[in-house]
């Protein structure tokens, strides 16, 4: 590793505070009120395989092109955003296509038959449901066999986010986001790393992704020195209008540490869980907030003027190894520009979606 690289890249987080280069274009069940609707029955399929993954750009400056040896959801880190309203019944098909055993657990079921699916074998399929009973942005996860080896495939990237749209939700531009730790054997582009259990039990990561990469929506950072985190063609950035309302979903996957979340020139509302008749607000105005592993959390934002802003872990460890993402608020944003894997269907309750 080039160690003037890694200082510079150090000194322009904590000196320069992520500034990107222009050059680089227990919560109380529902009341009766709040159920008091017209629920439906929402079926989703979640594939389990491994696969090999890219986790860093091709340009990055320190770790170009590495590649790991992952666990996935429907092909991807983390697996797909699972969007329904509060009330309704969802329906989980896991088919395990991979060469080991999977599961599932979601954070959002309040029942054990539904929040866990149970060892299922290779080549086997299991499918079960659950109420979604209460609002907000949940986790979900693989437990492997029975939680035999749930660390190791949660750390491989077999997790995902499940959003329970609230029925009094303003209209806002949303956008998943989950990031996650992993620790890999190889640092090196010419070999595909895997989980190092030595690193995972001195948590000490390796990188932290952002959607499966790490600095995957990161262009560059440093006002004057330079450093490309990811130039590659077709590298995206998140956009919002100015002034718009947004709303992000926050999954922190872990497996072992918090995220302090920030975003860097605009504050935050905080909102999760079930409060009585509504939907709940438990901070706002917020410039900081802590989302412990194995957790989910609804932030809105308004990000007021044209520009970038930035969102991190402001744990800066984790901002050197990836843990950011860059936000531009301009004028010709649109409704449905979002980065491939970051829109939130809007479900609406007189249908039946299928993802």
């Amino acid at each position: 590793m080039n160690k003037a690289i890694v200082a510079g890249l150090a000194a322009g987080v904590l000196i320069v505070g992520l500034v990107l280069s222009p050059v680089f274009t227990g919560f109380p069940l529902l009341s009766t009120a709040q159920a008091d609707h017209t629920a439906e029955t929402r079926h989703f399929t979640l594939v389990a395989d491994e696969a090999e993954v890219q986790v860093t750009p091709s340009s990055h400056a320190l770790w170009p092109g590495l590649m790991y040896k992952a666990m996935v959801f429907n092909g991807t880190v983390p697996g797909p955003v699972i969007s329904v309203n509060q009330g309704d019944t969802v329906e989980i098909t896991m088919v395990n296509e991979g060469d080991v055993i999977h599961s599932m657990d979601f954070h959002s079921a309040i029942t054990t038959a539904g929040a866990n699916s149970g060892p299922v074998l290779s080549g086997e399929s299991k499918t079960w449901s659950f109420e979604a009973a209460n609002a907000g942005a949940f986790f979900y996860h693989c437990s492997a066999d029975g939680l035999n080896g749930v660390w190791e495939h949660i750390a491989n990237g077999m997790f995902g986010g499940i959003v329970v749209h609230p029925h009094n939700e303003k209209e806002a531009k949303e956008f998943y986001v989950a990031f996650d730790q992993i620790y890999t054997s190889s640092t090196s582009a010419n070999v595909t790393g895997g989980f190092d259990f030595n690193k995972f039990m001195a948590k000490n990561p390796d990188l932290i992704l952002t959607n499966g990469m790490a600095h995957k929506y990161v262009p560059a950072i440093g006002g004057v020195s330079t450093i490309t985190l990811n130039g590659d063609a077709g590298a995206e950035i998140f956009k919002v209008k100015p002034g718009e309302l947004t709303r992000w979903y926050i999954v922190n996957a872990g497996p072992n540490d918090g995220l302090a979340f920030h975003f860097i020139g605009a504050m935050m509302d905080v909102k999760d869980g079930s409060i009585k008749n509504r939907y709940g607000t438990q901070l706002k105005a917020d410039e900081t907030w802590w989302i412990p592993p194995g957790s989910a959390t609804v932030i809105e934002a308004v990000f007021p003027e044209a520009g970038l802003y930035v969102g991190v872990d402001h744990e800066m460890t984790d901002v050197v190894k990836g843990g950011a993402f860059a936000v531009l608020a301009a004028d010709d944003a649109t409704a449905d520009d979002h980065p491939e894997g970051t829109w939130v269907p809007t479900v609406h309750e007189d249908a039946m979606m299928e993802q």
